[in-house]
């Protein structure tokens, strides 16, 4: 595949390694930072010369270059000395310190500079496939998979890197790993170019643009899924949020594609961010959309649309019948056809890669109630999902939830939904599983059993809670959050005891 070029950062006989040129993996020479961090002011030298980085004192050695940045611990700025003691080549500060004698390279801003080293460190792996960053408020998960899915689909090498785990194309099943690390992302990515994938389908958090992840990462396709307005405690107003979130835009390569899922209205807002020569796709349910969908039929238990993607229509049957999961799919399809998927190609990939785990998961144990377990990530992706199955349900809409999930989302606005959506509503701690369960847990255990044994024929019920842990394929039923688990034990055993259950139509 040919190079693409990084902002900042070297290109093929641009010098930025002492010896040899680019390689896909860790490079065993030095690495000049002159060249990668060409803004940066030398005091001491006139460059750095490190084939390995480092944000610890713990590993801090001869050779490496110490980046004093923002930890959750404090300051790297406070461990300068102690970096100089162990020996490293250089530091990277954002303000001048002493360092006995030890060159610096001075940066604006040393986050930014600590993710892009640690790109460069690894070989440039964005440079060896193509990196489709997928972000928004809602619905990143989803998007990555069924992406994935319609693109391995048509023959391509795909590697995911998403909350439901890090997944290559040789891979028997994904692994958990924490990518708000600057270097667990970049080890992942090469990875993924090392397995020889055409493709990486990665979820970019806010929590991660804030970070700077995307510094030195070529994106060649970036989805924003939506706009709204969450994780305000960690950027403070909604302006600096979305502000965030176009950094995944500006991380595009010149010909690369922005695909929007937001509404019209704020289209301008992403696309005077794109590059001179790149691409607009949209996707969703408005008719003005490029990738679009009009209904057939839905019901809780499934929705089937007729798509409409590069002049042709193709129908499309997804087992989640939310409103959420058919705009993530179309943004999949959207992706497929970036990269000239037929339509009918992509959708059988969609359709075969079923439903994703905790998100909007239809629970299906025979009983007569549709039941859905999800694990939402701010008050935007829960209200959704809510208005959604509201719409779909003829009966009572429940909702069980556990307490560590509703103080994350925060109480007044799980609330607020709630009171809008359902019709009844239960909330159990995350003990309730506990081997020596207390007068609480029991208590709980009794209002769920009450809940669940008054739903019938028409009825809903959304199970919501914190995941535990990634713990199989995204589509091992289950929920892996101790509600879910608890719910799909008591339907199984209701299903036992009732023979004459019959099974509700798909």
């Amino acid at each position: 595949m040919r190079r693409r070029k990084v902002s900042g950062g070297p290109v093929a006989g641009s010098g930025a390694r002492a010896k040899g040129g680019h390689t896909s993996g860790r490079a065993a020479a030095p690495w000049s930072l002159a060249a990668l961090l060409p803004e940066g002011r030398f005091i001491g030298g006139r460059d750095i010369l490190a084939s390995e980085v480092c944000d610890t004192v713990e590993a801090c050695g001869p050779g490496r270059i110490f980046v004093a940045r923002m930890r959750p611990d404090g300051d790297g700025h406070d461990d300068v000395a102690a970096a100089v003691a162990a020996g490293v080549a250089g530091i990277c500060v954002e303000r001048m310190v002493p360092a006995a004698g030890v060159p610096q390279c001075l940066v604006a801003d040393t986050t930014w500079a600590h993710a892009r080293l640690r790109q460069a460190f690894l070989g440039e792996p964005s440079r060896s496939l193509r990196v489709v960053a997928v972000t928004g408020t809602s619905g990143k998960s989803t998007t990555c998979w069924l992406a994935a899915a319609a693109l391995t689909e048509a023959g391509h090498r795909v590697g995911i890197l998403s909350d439901l785990g890090c997944l290559g194309p040789d891979d028997d099943g994904p692994t958990t790993a924490d990518l708000t690390r600057p270097d667990v992302f970049a080890a992942w990515l090469a990875r993924l170019a090392a397995a020889g994938c055409t493709h990486a389908v990665v979820e970019v958090s806010s929590v991660m643009l804030a970070a700077h992840l995307l510094a030195g990462v070529a994106c060649d396709t970036v989805v924003v899924t939506n706009l709204g307005e969450a994780h305000l405690e960690e950027h403070g107003t909604r302006r600096a949020y979305h502000a965030v979130k176009v950094r995944a835009v500006e991380a595009l390569v010149p010909e690369g594609c922005l695909i929007s899922g937001v509404d019209g209205r704020r289209d301008a807002f992403l696309t005077r961010r794109l590059p001179a020569g790149g691409r607009l796709i949209t996707a969703g349910l408005a008719a003005d959309r490029d990738v679009r969908a009009r209904p057939v039929e839905g019901s809780l238990f499934g929705r089937t649309v007729l798509t409409v993607c590069g002049g042709k229509t193709v129908p499309l049957t997804l087992d989640t019948p939310t409103v959420p999961f058919l705009r993530d799919a179309l943004l999949a399809l959207a992706v497929a056809a970036r990269y000239g998927v037929a339509s009918e190609v992509a959708v059988r990939g969609i359709e075969a890669a079923g439903r994703i785990s905790a998100r909007a998961e239809r629970l299906d144990r025979g009983q007569d109630a549709a039941v859905f377990l999800d694990t939402p990530t701010s008050g935007h992706a829960l209200g959704a999902t809510l208005a959604s199955l509201r719409r779909l349900t003829p009966g009572r809409l429940a909702v069980l939830a556990e307490a560590g999930l509703v103080d994350d989302l925060d109480p007044a606005t799980f609330d607020r939904l709630v009171a809008r959506h359902a019709d009844a509503t239960a909330v159990a701690p995350g003990t309730i599983l506990a081997d020596d369960p207390v007068e609480a847990d029991l208590a709980a255990y009794a209002r769920v059993d009450r809940l669940l044994a008054s739903l019938g024929p028409g009825d809903c019920c959304l199970v919501l809670g914190l995941p535990i842990r990634f713990s199989g394929p995204p589509d091992t039923p289950g929920g892996h959050f101790p509600l879910a688990m608890l719910v799909d034990a008591w339907l199984q055993m209701a299903d036992a005891t009732d023979p004459g259950a019959v099974r509700p139509a798909a």
